[in-house]
């Protein structure tokens, strides 16, 4: 996946999230964020084909999966926010 790229998950709802990495054969970051868009948790540098329970530390509603080490490139930090636009 190009640093350009990434996974993001929208839930209708917000609550606890866990993710895993079973099937997928690059290492992420995933990255939780609350209904607000604010930065709740990171699970850095993920194993890949790992089916390691990879929770979120708050109930979250939006889950974006980057390149392992892209958070800290980004210098990403809890309470930082996220923004995006649909396209259709």
């Amino acid at each position: 996946m190009k640093d350009d790229q990434a996974m993001l998950f929208i839930f209708d709802d917000v609550d606890f999230r866990s993710f895993y990495m079973k099937n997928t054969y690059i290492s992420l970051d995933i990255i939780y964020f609350d209904a607000d868009g604010k930065l709740i948790s990171v699970q850095s540098r993920t194993e890949p084909m790992s089916e390691a329970s990879l929770p979120s530390k708050a109930p979250a509603k939006y889950v974006l999966e980057v390149n392992a080490g892209l958070t800290e490139k980004l210098n990403l930090l809890i309470g930082d926010r996220i923004e995006y636009n649909t396209t259709e």
